[in-house]
């Protein structure tokens, strides 16, 4: 089950101490692709940052790296397509070097069968949500698993198109997963035992690829995610559904966290033709403000930064204004790019050929600064880059590389 290298565990992980650089969850520690408190270098030479290290993961994975009290958490898959199991891998983050792997369950064997989620650190664990609905938790420091809870059996919960692909989301002693059964499209686990803490009873949606957020709303702490027909607000305490509103393109796929935009207002876009809207949410009900079709958003990740909204979709990387739903900016080059924003720029990946580049962005203004390929890996170039305590982190497939960009 475990193939643990107990001389580095003991040595290395005796205690695991979340520091104020890390990137503890999908989209970063406050889940919203902004980089703070970190000191950046404003352009990268020619051929790209220095390389710290390089390895090949035993997995496969579209999945990005966390990083949490000096070490590397992230998810990958073995096998073939009809039998693949999903692992989860602790690396030193200073070398790239596996200090312990663990199976966290069967994975999604079918079409696109990398691993699709990444890890979330909270307090000393690190919990995982698997291809075919399997919540996990393990302990950080040496892999052991704590719970495991097959979500879509205990729930009734349907798989859907691609495999479950919702990041965990955890807050106040709860781990969010969205296991799409009835009465049971949302549900909190105790991230203790595993036990239920609350259903959405009332909502029975499956799940669409969206991963939850967590966002206050008419002065309420809300959970916030796009199910099978809805983008739906259930209460984070209770799970209790307070609003709903229509929200479907045709494969019902909505791989893209809603956004806060402003006071009660949501940006939330989907792909295949659905476009982009901006919602806003007042007394148990939800309105649209406006709608643009031609701002359509696979999966490629949405910030509201400096009043302005960055969102990857009709095939560039643009800026635009909240309010009236106008493009400001679209950013030379970039096609369908993920992307963090950093105190020094904004990060892109982009999935036509592996570009990174470094984009200066203003809310009216922006440059492309530096940019170069990654040449390592398998796949596509689907997962998004990780700054951490000076170190972007950058996978595909198997790769996974470090390049140091903090300013010296």
């Amino acid at each position: 089950m475990r193939d643990i290298q107990w001389t580095v565990v003991l040595a290395c992980c005796t205690v695991l101490r979340v520091c104020a650089g890390d990137w503890t969850q999908w989209r970063g520690s406050n889940r919203d692709l902004i980089v703070t408190d970190e000191k950046l270098l404003a352009s990268w030479p020619e051929k790209g940052p220095a390389q710290a290290w390089q390895i090949e993961l035993p997995g496969e994975g579209y999945s990005e790296p966390v990083v949490a009290g000096g070490f590397i958490y992230i998810t990958g898959n073995v096998g073939d397509k009809k039998n693949r199991e999903g692992y989860l891998y602790a690396l030193e983050a200073k070398t790239g070097k596996i200090v312990w792997q663990t199976k966290y369950g069967p994975e999604w064997a079918e079409s696109f069968e990398f691993a699709r989620t990444s890890p979330t650190v909270v307090d000393g664990r690190v919990y995982v949500v698997g291809g075919l609905g399997h919540v996990v938790c393990f302990d950080a420091k040496d892999g052991k698993m704590v719970w495991t809870v097959d979500a879509h059996a205990k729930f009734g919960g349907r798989n859907i198109t691609w495999g479950i692909a919702d990041n965990p989301l955890v807050y106040d002693g709860k781990v969010i997963c969205q296991p799409g059964g009835p009465d049971a499209a949302i549900v909190a686990l105790d991230v203790k035992t595993g036990d239920v803490v609350w259903k959405s009873t009332g909502l029975g949606e499956r799940s669409a690829y969206c991963s939850a957020a967590l966002l206050t709303i008419n002065g309420k702490q809300q959970v916030v995610s796009m199910l099978e027909d809805n983008v739906v607000g259930v209460d984070a305490k209770d799970g209790h559904p307070l609003w709903k509103f229509p929200h479907r393109n045709k494969h019902a796929v909505h791989p893209n966290t809603p956004v806060l935009c402003g006071k009660d207002r949501l940006f939330v876009s989907s792909g295949y033709g659905y476009g982009a809207e901006v919602l806003e949410v007042s007394g148990g009900e939800a309105k649209r403000v406006w709608s643009d079709k031609s701002w359509d958003n696979h999966f490629q990740g949405v910030a509201f930064y400096k009043g302005r909204i960055f969102s990857s979709g009709g095939g560039k990387l643009s800026c635009f204004d909240p309010e009236s739903g106008k493009v400001v900016y679209s950013v030379a080059g970039a096609k369908k790019t993920s992307f963090c924003i950093t105190p020094v720029g904004l990060i892109m990946y982009d999935e036509n050929g592996g570009a990174v580049t470094l984009v200066k962005v203003e809310p009216d203004t922006n440059a492309v600064v530096s940019s170069f390929k990654i040449e390592y890996g398998n796949g596509p170039h689907w997962s998004s880059p990780v700054v951490s305590n000076g170190i972007l982190y950058l996978r595909r497939g198997k790769g996974l590389a470090a390049y140091e960009i903090g300013e010296k």
